[in-house]
């Protein structure tokens, strides 16, 4: 409430920015990162929870599918670690951030650690939220370059189904149509 006694949106907007909230692993982490859009926020706290909609995620909730391994690499189960970690593309954009950044390889790491690193080399805190808006942003970035172009190409080619899994995981296919 503000000063005055009066609820304000603003007043518990900034109460709950000033709160953490509690992860599975029991580790208070604040998912409050002003310098991302919500949307990102609301991603990362949602792959913190297992809460994305990956093959092993839906059909926990019993829907029906064909394979629930990865269909982007079929290497492995579909999960939300696999998917953000250790599928061999989004491998790759991690590689390619850490390249970006002069920090080496990858290093073998959860994605509970990953989405809420606070990075040691930065003892500022907008030195640390600087680092996580790009570690936050990394691992979608695959799946929004897959996801837009999947949506672009769809809807423009007249007379062609483009099927999403086979976009995911074979997309050389359509270069031939």
């Amino acid at each position: 409430m503000a000063s005055n006694g009066r609820f304000s949106v603003k007043q518990m907007t900034k109460v709950i920015n000033e709160k953490t909230i509690l992860t599975n692993d029991a580790v208070r982490e604040t998912l409050r990162n002003n310098l991302v859009s919500k949307k990102l926020e609301i991603f990362v706290w949602r792959a913190m929870k297992k809460r994305l909609p990956v093959m092993i995620e839906l059909d926990k909730r019993g829907i029906d599918l064909h394979s629930i391994r990865c269909a982007v690499c079929d290497d492995d189960f579909e999960s939300v670690e696999h998917s953000l970690d250790f599928c061999k593309h989004s491998l790759e954009v991690w590689h390619l951030v850490c390249g970006w950044w002069d920090l080496g390889n990858f290093p073998n790491r959860s994605v509970n650690e990953i989405l809420r690193d606070n990075i040691l080399f930065s003892t500022s805190y907008l030195g640390k939220q600087i680092w996580q808006a790009v570690e936050w942003a990394a691992p979608i970035a695959l799946n929004e370059i897959q996801l837009k172009s999947y949506e672009w190409i769809a809807n423009s080619v007249k007379g062609v189904k483009i099927d999403w899994l086979t976009w995911l995981s074979n997309p050389k296919i359509y270069l031939n149509i």
